[in-house]
């Protein structure tokens, strides 16, 4: 478990940085720096992240020698996701909020919240991980292709603080890595806020080298209907059709809406 507090050691107010993440590497002796605006903000797979300036928390978490070893670095995902979807839901009592496999944070079946995490490995485990949030807040509009964006204030019709939403989610990672050390609580939390758990839903296969887990909002001929059941240890998605059952990496499989 990460032992420093985000709130005691060097973080940062930027008006402005090209990434969060790249920012904090560029910048070892901090643990923390957060912006509302971001000239190129990233996702997974190389994926953009699009938010409209002074809107939004864009943040970045350095964790250090956090104590996990690589193969059980998805620990640190779902205690991650899990912090994220615990500060939305308290915004939001009014809806259900989710955990998409892996770590998209979903109100309904829209998306609002990206997570980032990217990991420093010495020998067999995490020497440190740098961990890359967008939680759309007060934005109301999107210019890019996003296919289904949603904010806070579209769903409340108010604006939320947003420095308060940021120290939120620092205190709530802090208690939220705590599980890292209790990895059976984890999983079933994480498997009781993940979106479409134990419910039959349309996927469809990818090509490997694309970008992971995307929503797709028609339907392609090869997709298939399945439930998911499970999540291993490494991070792998668990369908099972009426058939079989098959496990799936970040790259492999598609949600259809």
């Amino acid at each position: 478990m990460c032992k420093r507090s985000f709130k005691t050691t060097c973080w940062m107010y930027i008006k402005q940085t090209n990434s969060t993440n790249d920012w904090l590497k560029q910048h070892p002796d901090c643990d923390a720096v957060w912006t509302t605006w971001q000239t190129a903000g990233r996702g997974q797979a190389g994926n953009s992240w699009e938010s409209e300036k002074g809107k939004n928390v864009l943040m970045s978490l350095r964790l250090r020698n956090p104590q996990v070893t690589v193969a059980q670095q998805f620990r640190l995902t779902m205690a991650v996701s899990l912090a994220i979807q615990k500060i939305v839901a308290q915004r939001l009592p009014q809806h259900t909020v989710t955990v998409k496999w892996p770590n998209d944070i979903y109100v309904g079946d829209k998306k609002i919240c990206g997570v980032l995490i990217e990991c420093t490995i010495a020998e067999s485990r995490l020497a440190e991980a740098i961990v890359g949030i967008g939680l759309n807040v007060n934005q109301t509009t999107w210019q890019g292709s996003a296919p289904n964006p949603v904010s806070v204030r579209q769903l409340t019709q108010s604006d939320s603080d947003l420095e308060t939403v940021y120290n939120d989610l620092c205190e709530a990672i802090e208690q939220s890595l705590s599980l890292l050390t209790r990895p059976e609580i984890l999983k079933q939390d994480y498997l009781s806020k993940l979106y479409r758990y134990g419910q039959k839903a349309r996927y469809a296969p990818r090509e490997v080298n694309l970008t992971p887990s995307r929503i797709l909002q028609s339907t392609p001929d090869n997709a298939f209907e399945a439930t998911i059941t499970d999540v291993t240890e490494q991070g792998e998605l668990v369908l099972r059709t009426e058939r079989k059952t098959e496990t799936y990496h970040f790259k492999q499989i598609q949600f259809v809406l």
